[in-house]
């Protein structure tokens, strides 16, 4: 018998009884796309029972041992891996770039974001003038739901909106909502409360506001956070209509405990000389915009570019932190502790612990605030902060830079 055949036939067998579950975790361990500078070498080191071909490549690579792939010119190329050699598993995009360089900065900024649509934070109760307690919205909105229109007209602000209910008289509304990224019309009838105005019970919200901290800026471009700015109360990352990114100024750090995530408070610059750029997007892994100069950024960030880490550069081992939370620019010394190629840990690629003394002594580790700080690794920027583990301040996760970006 032919001995792929048999193989196969032994697989058909063996998949059915566990064999698809392993699959599975197969690949989230391999990233969907993959980045190389165009020229380089570039290593990689999956150890999974696989191979891997490289569509416009006769070349094939086992993935149980580390291997190396060089793409000569820039564009894009399809990876194929077969499982064991020979059953699919997945299709992996090679995207070749030139070699990116940013300069990495480490300073606090304000975050102002306007939502695209009204935001509906949740949905309640009023009395009527009867004494009725009725909730017009229970079971036509939801939480997350961004409301764009009334009765075809838009609405960008909670004002206008709140001024078509109160001037409905208790008529009919439709309601155009954005909900899971479709678009859809709902009905509601406001209703005359005690006060003896006309209201809808619909909790929103159209902005929102914070500090965070910058990742990176280029002459024409940032990112900062290293994750998306959620709501609040719904935990869904928020539709963004327009936003800026403005200076800001520590004034006080509650260290991190053991339970108790630290966090820092500041205040925000809203004059004119405040602004540093607008936020175009909001990603899971961050915000992105347009910076209008470098000449505001804090006289402390360093204005060097340095060159942009592919995820297959990074390894474990010391990297370094940089912040000016203690109103000083320093580079922190952390470990990497663990590295996670799949696509399953978008924001917490990197598992990280805080060693510096300095900055345990002074946070305690990573709070809330410093998400978005760089991190660097021999000369290059790797990541940034994303999250701290509730159950010790000292550890965290941060996020590549190639997603980031």
């Amino acid at each position: 018998m032919n001995g792929k055949r048999f193989l196969i036939i032994v697989l058909s067998a063996v998949l059915p009884m566990g064999g698809w579950g392993w699959m599975e975790y197969y690949k989230t361990c391999i990233p969907n796309e993959i980045q190389v500078i165009a020229g380089n070498k570039e290593d990689f080191d999956f150890s999974i029972p696989a191979s891997a071909r490289v569509s416009e490549s006769d070349q094939t690579w086992t993935l149980q041992q580390p291997f190396t792939m060089t793409a000569w010119n820039t564009g894009l190329y399809k990876m194929e891996i077969r499982l064991f050699g020979v059953i699919p598993l997945k299709t992996v995009q090679v995207e070749a770039i030139e070699e990116q360089y940013v300069i990495p900065c480490g300073c606090p900024v304000g975050i102002y974001l306007e939502t695209d649509g009204i935001l509906v934070i949740d949905t309640g109760m009023i009395t009527g003038m009867n004494g009725t307690e009725i909730s017009p919205a229970a079971n036509i909105l939801q939480a997350g739901d961004y409301i764009q229109a009334v009765n075809g007209d838009a609405v960008s602000d909670k004002e206008a909106f709140i001024k078509k209910i109160q001037d409905s008289q208790g008529e009919d509304l439709v309601l155009t909502v954005l909900r899971n990224q479709q678009m859809i019309d709902v009905k509601i009838t406001p209703t005359l409360s005690m006060d003896g105005t006309y209201k809808a019970g619909i909790w929103v919200r159209d902005d929102m506001q914070g500090i965070g901290t910058l990742t990176y800026v280029t002459q024409e471009q940032f990112g900062a956070l290293g994750h998306g700015v959620n709501d609040v109360d719904t935990g869904k990352l928020v539709a963004l209509e327009d936003g800026e990114l403005r200076t800001a100024t520590i004034m006080g750090i509650t260290a991190g405990t053991s339970g108790n995530p630290g966090s820092v408070a500041g205040t925000v610059n809203y004059s004119e000389d405040g602004y540093l750029g607008d936020i175009e997007e909001n990603t899971e892994c961050g915000i992105l915009g347009s910076l209008d100069t470098l000449e505001r950024l804090p006289d402390d960030v360093q204005q060097t570019l340095v060159p942009v880490a592919l995820k297959q550069e990074v390894h474990t081992g010391t990297a370094y932190l940089r912040s000016d939370i203690s109103g000083e620019m320093k580079d922190y010394e952390i470990q990497i502790i663990d590295i996670h190629l799949g696509d399953a840990h978008t924001t917490k690629g990197l598992e990280i612990q805080v060693t510096d003394p300095e900055l345990l002594s002074l946070t305690g580790g990573i709070i809330q605030g410093m998400s978005g700080s760089p991190i660097l690794q021999e000369g290059k920027l790797i990541g940034a902060v994303t999250h701290v583990f509730v159950s010790d301040a000292s550890r965290g996760y941060g996020v590549f830079i190639e997603q980031m970006m």
